[in-house]
């Protein structure tokens, strides 16, 4: 959670403002999708499918409706895994997908753990859109398991341009990539800081 946390909030907050009250989402564990759903959850009427804990209580608190996936629970991750977590993925179709992911190359969106990989597979699958959050230190990587092919990204949320040849993939994929401004996070956050101690 501490590793490049000003550029994930940034990335979080950038985000959550994608999307509308209503929607229905399948949101993937990961540091940046926790901060996503403490943004998203300002909204109001939301579905949200996870298999994270902390996802499901973020998002119950804001007085929205949470499905959390069942399966082998992981502590490291505080998130469900397992053949049975991704049978039951299978089961919900949202019009939406937000994953964070450990790595995005020419080829594709990756990560380097296999258990989740395969939830974050399923999800996309069952879903209409896929939005993508990854901070710039995952650009140019290579993991070891493809989640999915560029081609089925509708949107990257990243804190800087992604430069060549990741950049050109990018743009032949044709995805739109939106670049999230930290210092606006950070007056933003100041912003929020100051109405709650009014309250």
């Amino acid at each position: 959670m501490l590793e490049h946390s000003r550029e994930k909030r940034a990335i979080a907050r950038r985000a959550a403002a994608l999307f509308s009250p209503g929607d229905t989402l399948f949101i993937d564990t990961g540091s940046t999708t926790v901060f996503f759903a403490e943004e998203l959850a300002r909204l109001s009427r939301l579905t949200v499918i996870t298999n994270s804990v902390a996802i499901a209580q973020a998002i119950v608190r804001g007085g929205n409706r949470a499905f959390l996936i069942g399966g082998e629970y992981s502590e490291d991750g505080s998130e469900t895994v397992g053949a049975l977590t991704v049978e039951q993925v299978s089961r919900f179709h949202p019009a939406h997908t937000v994953l964070t992911v450990g790595a995005i190359d020419t080829d594709g969106i990756m990560d380097y753990v296999l258990d989740e990989a395969e939830i974050a597979t399923a999800m996309v699958a069952n879903s209409a859109h896929l939005t993508v959050l990854a901070d710039s230190s995952k650009l140019g990587r290579a993991g070891l398991f493809q989640v999915c092919l560029l081609a089925e990204v509708d949107r990257l949320v990243t804190d800087l341009q992604p430069e060549d040849p990741v950049a050109e993939s990018l743009r032949a994929a044709d995805i739109d990539v939106i670049v999230a401004s930290a210092a606006e996070t950070a007056v933003h956050a100041e912003r929020d800081r100051r109405e709650a101690d009014r309250h």
